[in-house]
């Protein structure tokens, strides 16, 4: 049985509680994955392998949905680092607000302070939500899987049982509402291969062999 997301968050927390890391500004090693994904292109499962093959927590679209909602009405969530790792946060969040020009909407700078909580905790798999943006000046691994339209369409018609059409149409919009979202809170283009580190085409690689190269990338750094 499917555990609540609520309940995930809550267990979530409770461990950075109990496991408080000295925030270091500079990680020596790569522990922060962030996949970015065109629909269809089967990102979230190569960031579910990936997370199971590295024991790294996985937090995706829902979970980080969730916490936002969270931290709106607690500031739990961001405390679970020391004073020197919120600092440093902060520091991260405003130089990114003012360098990008970012909206300042309250929505952004949670995301922007979540996004980069995680990162200081470390041992993570972040999926969506322009995490490669948001974690621009972290040592993180930025990866964007992607697949030929044809392949994408196939795989959605197959996954969701849906039509040619149908499956068309939810691909585009999908990669359009992302890329707006992107454009919208980091002013950046989710598109630009020049925002990650990586790009593997699932149309040539199964998802093992993806998560097998993004592997041997993290022993490499």
């Amino acid at each position: 049985m499917k555990r609540p997301i609520h309940k995930i968050i809550e267990e979530q927390i409770n461990r950075w509680e109990r496991d408080k890391i000295k925030a270091d500004p500079v990680m020596k090693n790569v522990t922060v994955i962030t996949i970015s994904r065109e629909k269809g292109s089967r990102g979230r499962e190569v960031a579910e392998k990936l997370a199971l093959n590295t024991g790294f927590d996985l937090f995706h679209n829902e979970i980080l949905e969730s916490m936002i909602e969270t931290s709106k009405n607690s500031r739990r969530l961001l405390e679970t680092l020391d004073e020197r790792g919120m600092n440093i946060v902060e520091d991260i969040v405003s130089a990114l607000v003012n360098e990008h020009h970012l909206w300042p909407d309250e929505y952004a700078k949670l995301l922007l302070r979540i996004l980069n909580t995680i990162a200081e905790h470390g041992n993570a798999v972040i999926l969506g939500r322009g995490a490669n943006c948001a974690l621009a000046r972290v040592n993180a691994l930025k990866v964007r899987i992607v697949a030929p339209a044809g392949t994408r369409r196939k795989h959605l018609q197959k996954a969701h049982g849906l039509s040619y059409e149908d499956a068309e149409k939810l691909m585009h919009s999908t990669d359009a509402n992302r890329t707006a979202f992107v454009r919208r809170y980091f002013n950046s283009d989710a598109t630009d291969p020049a925002n990650y580190d990586l790009i593997l085409n699932t149309g040539f690689l199964t998802v093992d062999k993806a998560v097998q190269v993004i592997q041997c990338a993290i022993s490499a750094n």
